[in-house]
């Protein structure tokens, strides 16, 4: 999805599951990958659902986004 994006959007990932996406066997996924994919795109920053998302190498991924000045919120 964030490949299909034009350069330099400025606008923000929200990662939420779907209405009916079944929470036990999937649950939404972000890593460093997907950061380097929202700078890349020139996204500010990323909105997770609280309780409702999975974080690969969480500590990478909070060191990745200080230092390129992207944000993570969860509510």
């Amino acid at each position: 999805m964030l490949s299909n994006l034009k350069k330099n959007t400025q606008g923000v990932l929200i990662k939420f599951p779907k209405k009916k996406q079944d929470l036990r066997i999937d649950l939404p996924t972000i890593g460093l990958q997907t950061l380097i994919d929202c700078k890349k795109n020139g996204l500010k920053g990323i909105v997770l659902k609280s309780k409702k998302n999975i974080v690969i190498d969480e500590n990478k991924c909070i060191q990745f986004a200080n230092k390129n000045n992207i944000f993570i919120k969860v509510v």
